[in-house]
């Protein structure tokens, strides 16, 4: 069996992406790491490793991601609903408009 190329590139895009964003430093991270730098620099000393801010900033980043997706999960849940309530207002409508052309019947 082969598989076409589109099929390839659907099995690989999604790691490829995700190794990209594993390897990407977040805002906080650099931060931290120049931070880490410039204390270590004041000192004197060369730096070497993680520093804590650093670390520290690389938990920030985790927590900003995971309220970004937070924040997606609920608006989904929002349209959702939203969906929800407006099929359901169309079939309210859909019988309001039946009992009013029954209605109309009726009385000719």
């Amino acid at each position: 069996m082969t598989q076409s190329l589109r099929d390839r590139c659907g099995l690989f895009l999604p790691v490829i992406c995700l190794l990209a964003l594993a390897a990407c430093d977040g805002a906080h991270e650099k931060a931290g790491r120049e931070a880490d730098q410039a204390a270590a620099a004041a000192m004197g000393q060369n730096q070497t490793g993680e520093g804590p801010r650093e670390r520290l900033g690389e938990a920030q980043d985790r927590v900003d991601r995971a309220n970004a997706r937070a924040n997606d999960a609920a608006a989904d849940a929002l349209k959702r609903q939203g969906d929800k309530l407006r099929e359901q207002a169309d079939l309210d409508a859909d019988r309001l408009a039946e009992q009013a052309k029954a209605l109309r019947a009726s009385k000719q």
